[in-house]
């Protein structure tokens, strides 16, 4: 029971330093990174709907979809992140506050809380639902196609569409912003002797 708590307690932790991040850093000053948040900041900025309604929307409809085509064991292991990850960026928006450190600065802070947050969630075995739920639903229609490879490409469409909307530099931040976050959480592994495959694994679910 107390290690049941413990672990709730990791990821509760881990989607607050994630979303803080977000909420707080990335989204405010247009940062792109390719995943379900930067999605719902391109549709926040074309059709002018608050960015909270679309980041709950998205989730939601990729944890039915998840739910229909990959199973129970992929819906459970994504819900609990997934509902954390919902109100806690909801919240944070709505308190209004964005930082206007130099963009590198920034950057840098952005990338060291993603990582750390989303290095607690994968030590409890639990992610956000993102993309992968597609990538995973293509490659099991079409076994040639790797998941990594549909994630990429589907990465790609949101960061030239990031690019076409908010420039280059946009899209220059948002890489330097994974790079950090990816560094860091492979730092974080290594001090734990966390296997390399389970952070590729998790590397493939952007948010």
């Amino acid at each position: 029971m107390k290690e049941n708590i413990k672990s709730l307690f990791i990821i509760v932790l881990g989607n607050l330093l994630l979303t803080s991040a977000y909420a707080f850093l990335t989204v405010p000053n247009n940062i792109i990174n390719g995943g379900v948040t930067s999605t719902s900041l391109l549709l926040s900025y074309y059709f002018h709907i608050d960015i909270g309604y679309i980041v709950t929307i998205l989730i939601v409809l990729l944890l039915i979809f998840g739910r229909v085509t990959l199973g129970k064991e992929f819906f459970y292991r994504s819900l609990f992140s997934s509902v954390c990850y919902m109100v806690f960026f909801n919240l944070f928006h709505l308190i209004g506050i964005s930082f206007t450190f130099p963009p590198i600065v920034l950057v840098i802070y952005a990338g060291i809380l993603v990582g750390v947050g989303r290095f607690l969630c994968m030590k409890e075995d639990s992610a956000t639902v993102g993309y992968d739920a597609f990538a995973l639903y293509i490659h099991e229609k079409h076994k040639k196609l790797e998941t990594s490879d549909i994630l990429c490409l589907i990465e790609l469409v949101i960061i030239l569409s990031g690019f076409a909307t908010f420039g280059v530099l946009s899209v220059i931040y948002g890489i330097i912003f994974t790079i950090i976050e990816t560094q860091v959480m492979y730092f974080l592994a290594k001090g734990y002797k966390i296997p390399v495959k389970k952070i590729r694994a998790l590397e493939r679910k952007t948010f």
